[in-house]
């Protein structure tokens, strides 16, 4: 599961097509003004038996996502704000065109904010079909992948961490500004990877020539190079092992 670390920060609206069919219960978890004091949790279905790609864009809130074998897009929306009435303030859009799910979080925001109020956020954790292609960006959040099957990942994120986990090979590509990176492999897997990172190490285990390099860019070939792995990030540590 991916932390909750990194400091919300006001964003400005995005305008997004879609709408959505949701389900939720509301709460209240106060503490203090400048907490999220309201949290919906909500659950959609979604047709993904055409789809070969998933994009899923967020703004503040982490996003999970693991695969297996279904025929829909099971998403499990998590929204924090201050107030109930700002819960109202962030929707999950859809849009589909051809074999393209695109998922984005929108967040009406008025471009005011009271004092020591903290922006809304959604966390969103996803369950998809194998063998698709998978786009996930956030703003500020943390990125988790574990996939058995899918095409290719590439995700990224401004201030977060990203996990990949992966239980056959496949093409990734992860960035950050700030944050770590790290990407579990298939033992036996073959990859031709590319790492760089200004303020932080880059280390490879569980494979032949193990290494940890800091502050550097690395191209390197594990056995045939069959699949690319592409990591960046300006603020942070990279680290790919193999055991999976």
């Amino acid at each position: 599961m991916s932390s909750h670390a990194q400091a919300d920060q006001l964003m400005p609206r995005r305008s997004l097509l879609g709408a959505c069919i949701t389900v939720g219960t509301a709460c209240l978890a106060g503490c203090t003004s400048s907490s999220h004091e309201a949290e919906t949790t909500v659950t959609e279905e979604y047709d993904g038996i055409d789809a070969s790609e998933i994009v899923i864009q967020g703004i503040n809130g982490d996003i999970e996502i693991r695969d297996e074998q279904r025929e829909t897009v099971h998403v499990e929306p998590r929204k924090k704000a201050a107030s109930e009435e700002r819960l109202d303030l962030i929707t999950l859009q859809k849009k589909q065109s051809d074999n393209r799910l695109s998922l984005t979080v929108d967040t009406e925001d008025s471009g005011f904010l009271a004092l020591n109020s903290p922006s809304p956020r959604m966390d969103l954790t996803l369950t998809v079909p194998e063998g698709v292609h998978l786009t996930a960006g956030a703003t500020n959040g943390d990125i988790d992948v574990e996939t058995t099957g899918a095409e290719n990942v590439s995700v990224n994120t401004t201030n977060g961490s990203i996990m990949v986990s992966l239980s056959e090979p496949s093409e990734v590509r992860a960035d950050t500004t700030n944050g770590d990176v790290s990407i579990t492999l298939p033992a036996t897997a073959e990859q031709a990877v590319s790492f760089e990172t200004n303020n932080g190490d880059v280390a490879i285990n569980g494979f032949e020539a193990d290494s940890t390099e800091s502050n550097s860019e690395i191209d390197r070939m594990i056995g045939d190079g069959t699949h690319r792995i592409t990591a960046n990030t300006m603020n942070g540590d990279i680290s790919i092992r193999g055991g999976n």
